[in-house]
C-alpha cells in the first residue's frame, strides 16, 4: 500500500519540528488543516510537483491545490491513479476536498448543496482564495485548472495552464476529458447521498448513460424522447384535422338541400323582380290615361268660379247699408242704458243711507239695554266684597301670632345648624374612607397591571416551543410537516409518540445552546416512540404510505433506565477541572428522551465549560472524558490503537438554529416568585376594602340618623313658613277686600246715561221718515227710463233681424263662390297629383330597368310583352306563392358552406403532408432504436449481474432490471435489492430502506458500473455512514479489489472512520487529514510506524 499526502498552513502561535527536520506550519486560528504523510517505503516530500501520468487515466487528477478555501490557509496534495481512501474526523475537511472538485472543475454551487454563492467558500478572515488542479492528458501536456475566487464582489476568474479563460471554455476543456461533475454516477457529494437513493428510475436510466454508455447513447436516448414527443404531437395534430375534414363534410352534407332550395328559390324572385318592372310600365300608362282626362275637367271648371266671383259685388253693398243702420241704433240704446245706471245708482245709495240709520238706532237700543245690566251687576259685586271682607276679617282675627311663630322658628333653626354640622362630620369621614378604599383600588389596579404583565412574561416563556417549532419549519419542511401529521394523528398510537428531541428538550442556559446542539445534532431531528408496536405504525403510515423520509427510533426498555447511566466524576470534581456541568445537567426534557440521548449521545458523559483557559494536556491524560466542549470549540479524544497515546481533534461550533428558543429556568423561577407575591399583595388589599367598608357602613348608619333629624326639623320648619305665608295673604286679601268696596261704592250711576240715548233714538226717528220721502220720488223717475230703454231695445232688434237676413243670402252666395273654388282646386289637386305618379312611374320602371344585367334582357322582355296590369298582378301573385314555398336560407349559410369547401381542400393537402411525416419520424425512430436497444440492454444487462454478484457475496440479492415504455421518456432502470430472506426484491427508494441499506446499494452500485465506466475519475463522499461493521466490511473488500484493478479509473473514497483489519492494496493511497487548534510534539512519526509494520509483515511471511 502507497499513502501520501502534504498540507501547508500558517499560525502565528508557534511552530514545530519533525524528525527530519522539515517544519510544517500548524492550522490558522478557528479551524485549519494538516496532514500526516504516510508512504510504504519511502516520504515523498516533493509533492509540488506533478507525479508521473503513465499510471492513471486521461483525465485523471494529478494534483489539487487550495489557498484560503472554507477550512484550509494552504494545501497541496497528489492523488493516485486508482483509489485513494481520504479519511478524517468529522469537521475536519473532507468535504471541503469534494467542494473544490467540483467547483475546480467548473460546476455551480447547487451542485453541492451547500451554500448558494461562491463567495462563501472563501475561508473566514479572507477576501480571496483559489483552486488549481492539475488534469492528466494522454494527448500532450497536462491541463491546469485553476479558479481565483474573490469574496467580496462574488466573481471568479478562471486560468488554464496560466491564461485568462471564460468559465465557458473552462467547462468546453473539463468535457472534453468526459469529467461529469453533475452526474451523481460519477460524483456523489456528502450532501447528495440521500439524492442517489431517491433519483428517479428514469433519471436513474439517462444518468447511468451518462456515465457509463457515453453522449453518443444518451444523445440516441434524447433523440428517440424529442421524436417521440414530436410523433405525439404530430399525430394529435393529424387527428385533429381529419376530425376538422369530417367535421366539415358532415356539416356541408347536413345543408346541401338548403343550398338547392336557396339556388332554386334566387330563380323565382328574379322573375318576380322582372315582374315587378312590368307593372311600373302598365301602371305608367294608365297614369298617362287619366292624366289627359283630369286636364280637361281642370279648364271647365276655372271659367265656372270666374263668372260666379263678378256677381257677388251687387249683394256686398246692400249688406253694408243694413250693418250701419244697425249700429246707429245700438248707439242709442247705449246711453239709454248708461242714464238707466246712474238713476239705479242713487237709489241704492238712498236705501243705504236709511239702512244706516236703522243700524244706529239698532247700537244705540243695545248700549242702553247695557247700562241696565251694569247697574245691576254693580249692586251684586257690592254685596259679595262685603260678606268677603267680613270672612277674612274673620280668618285674620282667629290665626296664630306671628311673634310666637317666629320665635319657634328660630329655635328650629339652632337645632337644624347643629344636626348639620354632625352630619358634615359624619360625611367628611364617609368621604375619607372612600378615598382609602379609592386608593387601594387603584394599588390593586397597578399590582394587577404587574400581574398580568408577568404572566404574559411566563406564558412568552412557555411558548418556547411553538417557536422552536417555527425554527424547525425554518430548518427542515418535512420534519414540520411530520410533526403536524403527528399531532393530527395521535389517535392511532397506544402511548406518547414523542415530537422530534429538539421540540421536547429544553436549555435551561441558553449561552450552552451552541454547543449542546452541536453535540446532539444528529438526533435533534428525530421522533421517539416508546413501543415498537408505534414505531411500527409511524413507518407503516407516514413513511411507507405517504412516501416521506424522517428519522425514527423506538428504544429497548433497558435503555430507558436512567440509573445505567454514571457520569465520569462527580459534580464538585467536575467544577475543578474547569466545566460547569455536563449536557445531561444543562437540558430538561421528558424522561424517556433524556434515556434516548444519553443512549445515543452520551450527555450524561460530554461536559459544558464557559471558560477558554482549560488544560486541555491534563483533560486528555486524565482518560476520564472522551468529549467535551466550550462555547466556541467541541474536543475529540482517541486511543491510538497503536501507541495507545491520546490524540485530541476539535472543530468549531456552528450557530445553534433549533435550541436557542429555550426557557431560562432562572428567569421563570423569578417571574414565578414576583407573580406569588402580587397575588399576596392583592389579598391583603382586599382585606383592607373589607374593614373599610365596614367602617364607612357604620358610619353611613350614623349620618343616616343625622339626616333623619334634619329632615323632620326642615318639615316643622316649613310648616312654620306656611302658616307665616298664610297670615300674610289673608291680610293682604283683607285690604284689597276693602279696596275693591270702595272703589264700586265709587262708581258713577247709570240713569243719566240712558237719557242721553233716548234723545238720540228720536231725532233718528226724524231723519229715517224723510230719508223714505226722497227714495220714492227716486223710483218713479227711474221706471220713465226703464220705459225708454225697452223702445230702443226693440228698434234695434228689428234692425238685426234686416241685417241677419242679408248675411245669410250673402253667405249662401260666398258658399257657392268657394264650393265652386274648392271642386277647381280639387281637380287642379287630382291633376297634379296624376301627372307626379306618372313621373314617378316612368321614372322608376326606367330606373329598375337599368339594373338589369344585359344578358337579363331578352328574358324580361319575353315575360311582359303586350300583357295587361291585371294579367301581369296575377303572374305576380304566383311567382311570389312560389317564392313562399321556397323557405328562406341566410346567406351566411352558403358563405359558410362555401368556405369549409374550401378548407376541406386545404386541411386533405396539409394531412397527407403530415402523415408523410410521421411515417419519416417512425423510420427515423426505428433507426436510433435498434442500435440503442441493443446496447442499452447489453449495459444493464453488464451492470446487473456484476449488482448481483457484490450483493451475493453480502449474503443479500440485487438485481437491476431496464423498464421499457412506449414513451421514451419513461423508460427507466429500477434497482431491487433484498437484505433479509424473509423479504422479496424491493425497489431502492429514498423511504423504504434504511440509510445504511441505501449506502451499501450506491455503492454496490457504483462498482458495477466501474469496469464499464468510460469516466477519468469517481468521488463517492461518506458513503459508508449507517452500514452495519458486516456490510461495510464486505463493501470495502470489494471496492478496493474492484478500484485497484489496472487500466480503471481514478477513485476518491471520503470517509471520517475505518474498521480494523480492512484489505489494503498496493495501488491505493490514503489520505489522512488532521485539523484543531494545535497539534501536539507527540504526533506519531509516520516512517517509524510503517518500517515497523514492513519488518512485522515480513516475519509473518517467514
Amino acid at each position: 500500500m502507497d499513502a501520501r499526502a502534504k498540507a501547508e498552513g500558517s499560525s502565528s502561535k508557534r511552530r514545530r519540528q519533525h524528525d527530519d527536520g522539515n517544519d510544517e506550519r500548524e492550522a490558522s486560528q478557528s479551524h485549519s488543516q494538516s496532514s500526516q504523510v504516510v508512504p510504504r517505503n519511502k516520504i515523498h516530500s516533493a509533492l509540488h510537483g506533478i507525479p508521473d501520468k503513465t499510471e492513471y487515466q486521461h483525465g485523471s487528477i494529478l494534483r489539487v491545490s487550495m489557498k484560503s478555501f472554507v477550512t484550509y490557509e494552504s494545501c497541496t496534495f497528489s492523488p493516485g491513479p486508482n483509489l485513494n481512501m481520504i479519511i478524517g474526523p468529522n469537521g475536519t475537511g473532507k468535504s471541503t476536498i469534494v467542494c473544490a472538485l467540483a467547483l475546480g472543475l467548473g460546476w455551480n454551487t447547487n451542485l453541492l448543496g451547500r451554500a448558494k454563492d461562491i463567495s462563501e467558500f472563501v475561508k473566514h478572515g479572507s477576501d480571496k482564495g483559489w483552486i488549481e488542479i492539475v488534469l492528466c492528458n494522454k494527448n500532450g501536456s497536462n491541463v491546469a485548472i485553476k479558479r481565483n475566487i474573490n469574496k467580496n464582489n462574488n466573481h471568479s476568474i478562471w486560468k488554464i495552464n496560466g491564461e485568462n479563460k471564460t468559465q465557458k471554455e473552462v467547462a468546453a476543456k473539463v468535457q472534453s476529458f468526459n469529467i461529469q461533475v453533475d452526474n451523481l454516477c460519477q460524483f456523489l457529494p456528502q450532501d447528495r447521498v440521500s439524492e442517489f437513493a431517491q433519483m428517479s428510475p428514469q433519471e436513474l436510466l439517462k444518468e447511468t448513460q451518462r456515465a457509463v454508455g457515453g453522449e453518443e447513447m444518451l444523445n440516441a436516448h434524447q433523440k428517440m424522447v424529442e421524436l417521440w414527443n414530436e410523433y405525439k404531437i404530430a399525430a394529435a395534430s393529424v387527428k385533429g384535422d381529419l376530425d376538422a375534414i369530417a367535421a366539415n363534410e358532415k356539416q356541408n352534407a347536413q345543408i346541401e338541400k338548403d343550398v338547392i332550395r336557396f339556388q332554386q328559390r334566387a330563380a323565382v324572385l328574379r322573375r318576380v323582380r322582372f315582374i315587378d318592372i312590368w307593372i311600373l310600365y302598365a301602371r305608367y300608362g294608365l297614369a298617362k290615361e287619366e292624366y289627359d282626362r283630369l286636364k280637361g275637367a281642370r279648364r271647365h271648371l276655372f271659367q265656372r268660379f270666374k263668372e260666379m266671383e263678378a256677381a257677388s259685388g251687387p249683394m256686398q253693398q246692400k249688406k253694408i247699408q243694413t250693418e250701419e243702420h244697425e249700429k246707429e241704433l245700438q248707439e242709442q240704446k247705449n246711453k239709454l242704458d248708461q242714464l238707466y245706471q246712474r238713476a239705479v245708482r242713487t237709489l241704492k245709495a238712498k236705501g243705504n243711507e236709511i239702512e244706516a240709520t236703522e243700524g244706529q238706532g239698532e247700537e244705540l237700543r243695545s248700549d242702553q239695554d247695557r247700562l241696565r245690566a251694569k247697574g245691576q251687576q254693580r249692586e251684586a259685586l257690592i254685596a259679595n266684597t262685603r260678606r268677603k271682607l267680613v270672612a277674612c276679617q274673620t280668618i285674620v282675627d282667629g290665626a296664630p301670632s306671628e311673634d310666637d311663630v317666629k320665635a319657634e322658628k328660630g329655635e328650629l333653626d339652632h337645632e337644624i345648624r347643629a344636626l348639620v354640622e354632625e352630619s358634615r362630620e359624619s360625611k367628611d369621614a364617609i368621604s375619607t374612607l372612600q378615598q382609602q378604599q379609592a386608593d387601594i383600588v387603584d394599588h390593586c389596579a397597578r399590582l394587577n397591571a404587574d400581574l398580568t404583565q408577568k404572566r404574559k412574561k411566563m406564558d412568552e416563556l412557555e411558548d418556547v416551543k411553538n417557536r422552536k417549532l417555527q425554527a424547525l419549519r425554518n430548518a427542515d419542511n418535512d420534519v414540520y410537516e411530520a410533526v403536524i401529521w403527528l399531532r393530527q394523528n395521535r389517535h392511532l398510537f397506544k402511548n406518547r409518540v414523542f415530537d422530534p428531541i429538539c421540540l421536547e428538550i429544553n436549555v435551561k442556559d441558553k449561552k450552552f445552546a451552541d454547543a449542546i446542539e452541536s453535540n446532539i445534532r444528529n438526533f435533534l431531528k428525530t421522533f421517539v416512540c416508546q413501543t415498537r408496536e408505534d414505531y411500527n405504525i409511524f413507518t407503516a403510515e407516514y413513511l411507507d404510505r405517504m412516501q416521506k423520509r424522517v428519522n425514527v427510533m423506538a428504544p429497548d426498555e433497558r435503555s430507558l433506565n436512567m440509573d445505567q447511566y454514571k457520569s465520569p466524576m462527580s459534580h464538585e470534581e467536575l467544577r475543578d477541572w474547569g466545566f460547569h456541568s455536563y449536557i445531561l445537567d444543562a437540558v430538561e426534557g421528558p424522561p424517556t428522551v433524556l434515556a434516548v440521548l444519553c443512549s445515543k449521545a452520551n450527555i450524561h458523559q460530554i461536559p459544558l465549560s464557559d471558560k477558554n483557559d482549560l488544560d486541555s494536556k491534563a483533560i486528555r491524560d486524565s482518560g476520564r472524558f472522551r468529549k467535551y466542549a466550550t462555547l466556541t470549540n467541541v474536543f475529540s479524544i482517541n486511543i491510538s490503537r497503536h501507541t495507545k497515546e491520546a490524540i485530541e481533534t476539535s472543530s468549531q461550533i456552528r450557530q445553534a438554529q433549533i435550541l436557542t428558543a429555550s426557557v431560562d429556568p432562572t428567569e421563570r423561577e423569578r417571574l414565578s416568585k414576583s407573580v406569588d407575591e402580587l397575588r399576596g399583595q392583592l389579598n391583603e388589599r382586599e382585606g383592607n376594602i373589607k374593614e373599610l367598608h365596614a367602617e364607612e357602613s357604620r358610619v353611613r348608619r350614623v349620618y343616616t340618623e343625622f339626616t333623619d333629624k334634619e329632615s323632620a326639623l326642615k318639615r316643622r320648619k316649613e310648616e312654620l313658613n306656611n302658616t307665616l305665608r298664610k297670615i300674610h295673604k289673608n291680610r293682604i286679601e283683607l285690604n284689597k277686600a276693602k279696596e275693591e268696596l270702595q272703589r264700586k261704592l265709587d262708581e258713577p250711576s247709570t240713569e243719566d246715561q240712558e237719557e242721553r240715548i233716548q234723545e238720540q233714538l228720536k231725532r233718528l226717528a226724524t231723519k229715517r221718515c224723510k230719508l223714505t220721502l226722497e227714495y220714492v220720488e227716486l223710483m218713479k223717475e227711474n221706471q220713465r227710463l226703464v220705459t225708454k230703454v225697452t223702445l230702443s231695445t226693440l228698434a234695434r232688434l228689428q234692425a238685426h233681424a234686416v241685417s241677419k237676413a242679408m248675411d245669410d243670402e250673402w253667405a249662401s252666395a260666398q258658399e257657392e263662390l268657394e264650393r265652386a273654388e274648392a271642386e277647381y282646386t280639387q281637380a287642379n289637386d287630382a291633376y297634379e297629383k296624376v301627372k307626379d305618379q306618372a313621373r314617378d312611374l316612368l321614372e322608376k320602371a326606367k330606373t329598375e330597368y337599368a339594373t338589369l344585367q344585359p344578358e337579363e334582357h331578352d328574358e324580361f322582355k319575353e315575360i311582359g310583352t303586350g300583357i295587361s296590369l291585371a294579367a301581369l298582378e296575377d303572374m305576380l301573385a304566383g311567382e311570389q306563392a312560389k317564392v313562399a314555398l321556397h323557405y328562406q336560407t341566410h346567406p351566411s349559410v352558403i358563405e359558410k358552406y362555401e368556405r369549409r369547401l374550401e378548407e376541406i381542400k386545404v386541411a386533405k393537402a396539409t394531412v397527407e403532408s403530415k402523415e408523410k411525416r410521421l411515417k419519416k419520424i417512425e423510420g427515423d425512430i426505428a433507426t436510433i432504436r435498434g442500435p440503442w436497444y441493443a446496447k442499452i440492454s447489453q449495459l444493464v444487462n453488464d451492470i446487473s449481474e456484476s449488482f448481483s454478484t457484490s450483493f451475493a457475496k453480502i449474503g443479500c440479492a440485487g438485481e437491476i432490471k431496464l423498464g421499457e415504455h412506449e414513451d421514451y421518456d419513461k423508460w427507466s432502470i429500477d434497482i431491487l435489492v433484498k437484505f433479509r430472506d424473509s423479504e422479496k426484491l424491493q425497489k431502492l427508494t429514498g423511504q423504504r430502506q434504511s440509510g445504511g441499506e441505501r449506502s451499501v446499494s450506491t455503492i454496490m452500485y457504483l462498482m458495477a458500473m466501474q469496469s464499464l465506466s468510460k469516466v477519468s475519475f469517481r468521488v463517492v463522499d461518506e458513503i459508508n455512514q449507517g452500514m452495519d461493521p458486516r456490510n461495510e466490511r464486505l463493501v470495502h473488500s470489494q471496492l478496493v479489489e474492484k478500484a485497484c484493478k489496472p487500466n480503471t479509473a481514478q477513485y476518491f473514497l471520503i470517509t471520517p472512520k475505518l474498521l480494523p483489519n480492512l484489505e489494503y492494496h498496493e495501488r491505493m493511497k490514503v489520505l489522512c487529514i488532521y485539523n484543531g487548534e494545535w497539534l501536539d510534539d507527540g504526533v506519531m512519526k509516520w516512517n517509524k510506524y510503517i518500517d515497523n509494520q514492513q519488518r512485522a509483515k515480513k516475519a509473518r511471511r517467514l
